[in-house]
């Protein structure tokens, strides 16, 4: 619809009929959707109905408007009576027409039922001249099948949904409706649908309830006892507010305790001294203690601990204790001793002090003391040897070892009084010629010792 295919039928009626009426047109100021606008005005003579309408969707203007605002917008080149043509892709407009109220669809352009060009336009020559195809929204209603935009379709708004339900339960909310752009959707470079898609109303409940809510905690009380641990009290109340409504009731208690130290109620004092335990030792030097307690009177809570030490300790001295110094050894290194000959017996199976040496076969007295040694030996059938225990080189025993009665082993043995570093080791003083001492698992060749006391 454009004015320049409306105001010829209306003037050959108008000559027709030979009468003159007063023009009706639809009157609203900035109003979103121009079919709301249901206020219709009269126009004075030389006036024509329009509607103004911004790219928002928000403020379209209907009214009557001075026959001279309706020509060409701005005088720009390649427009065509009233409209912009080259910059019609916005959705702005300003456009009139003089039939009654016709201005309730002006920028909307229904299109026709069949895809037909506009008998009272030459598609050809406009499109020459003003290059109507380019304005694809403008030659869509005038020459559709010239400039092949059959296929077009402009978006329109589907029905709005029904209302949703309140947002809230109480007091004021929000419904919401919707609609969409499917009626039909926009195809093959049609425009979308112009507005918005959500629609909402305010919405009214019943008050709501009143859940109950604490006041602050009151301070606290004077504490139940002026010493030692007490008990402290404060308060609150549901009142802040109180529920009303079927409100919820405060959760919680009402009361909160807490213990309370104002201050000691005694300190700490000795005990007497218990009795000196016995010596921690038997012999040698040791320690004795004894203590005491902080019970005299024991201290309450926030008083002060006894100074100084529960415990207490001396030295103790017992008699002198012996040394542990205790070897043996076994296992000779040289079965065919001779005479003179130094055994050596090159396995210990203990050497406290490690005072006997499995290289010389020697033992050394750490200390002075009464000592107590003895050797055993072990010969080959019909064979003999005679050993002795030699102490600083002195003899204090001596053995002869010969197999008799099926008898292979015999032993020697003394007690020797010695100074720190005297030496005792067993000698060779005669032996029968090669392999003459016996070692087996069964026949052990040993020399031992140890310290009785000092």
């Amino acid at each position: 619809m454009i004015a320049l295919s409306l105001s010829l039928p209306i003037l050959l009626q108008l000559s027709l009929t030979g009468t003159t009426y007063a023009l009706q047109c639809y009157n609203c100021s900035s109003i979103a959707d121009p079919d709301e606008c249901l206020t219709i005005t009269e126009c004075r003579a030389g006036q024509s109905c329009y509607m103004e309408s911004k790219a928002s969707g928000q403020a379209n203007t209907l009214g009557c408007t001075d026959n001279q605002q309706c020509g060409v917008t701005g005088n720009v080149a390649g427009s065509f009576v009233g409209r912009d043509l080259s910059g019609r892709q916005a959705p702005d407009c300003h456009e009139c027409c003089s039939t009654d109220t016709c201005n309730k669809n002006l920028c909307e352009h229904l299109k026709p039922g069949r895809c037909i060009d506009d008998v009272k336009v030459d598609c050809a020559w406009m499109n020459s001249f003003l290059n109507i195809c380019k304005d694809i929204h403008h030659a869509k209603l005038i020459c559709p099948k010239f400039c092949s935009l059959c296929s077009l379709v402009d978006g329109n708004w589907a029905s709005w949904s029904p209302w949703s339900d309140c947002d809230v339960t109480c007091e004021n909310g929000t419904q919401t409706r919707t609609r969409t752009c499917t009626d039909p959707a926009s195809a093959d470079g049609g425009l979308d649908c112009i507005g918005s898609n959500t629609d909402t109303k305010p919405c009214l409940k019943q008050l709501c309830p009143v859940h109950g809510g604490w006041t602050t905690w009151s301070n606290w009380n004077t504490c139940s006892v002026t010493c030692g641990v007490g008990i402290e009290k404060r308060h609150r109340n549901c009142s802040n507010p109180e529920p009303d409504r079927n409100g919820h009731q405060c959760f919680g208690d009402t009361l909160d305790d807490r213990i309370c130290l104002p201050g000691p109620c005694a300190n700490g004092g000795w005990s007497d001294w218990g009795q000196w335990s016995t010596c921690t030792v038997s012999c040698g030097d040791g320690l004795q203690s004894r203590s005491r307690t902080c019970t005299n009177p024991r201290p309450s809570p926030l008083g002060k601990n006894c100074e100084g030490d529960p415990l207490e300790n001396v030295l103790c001295r017992k008699d002198v204790c012996t040394p542990n110094i205790v070897f043996k050894a076994k296992g000779v290194t040289d079965i065919t001793p001779t005479r003179g000959q130094t055994m050596i017996f090159g396995t210990t199976l203990v050497n406290e002090r490690h005072a006997y040496n499995t290289s010389t076969g020697i033992f050394t007295a750490p200390v002075s003391g009464t000592y107590s040694f003895s050797t055993q030996f072990c010969v080959y059938s019909s064979k003999y040897i005679t050993i002795a225990i030699i102490v600083d080189g002195i003899t204090y025993a001596s053995l002869y070892v010969y197999d008799k009665d099926s008898v292979p082993c015999d032993t020697a043995d003394t007690v020797a009084v010695l100074q720190a570093q005297s030496e005792v080791w067993v000698k060779c003083t005669g032996a029968y010629s090669g392999n003459v001492v016996y070692e087996a698992s069964d026949r052990m060749n040993s020399f031992s010792g140890y310290l009785i006391h000092q």
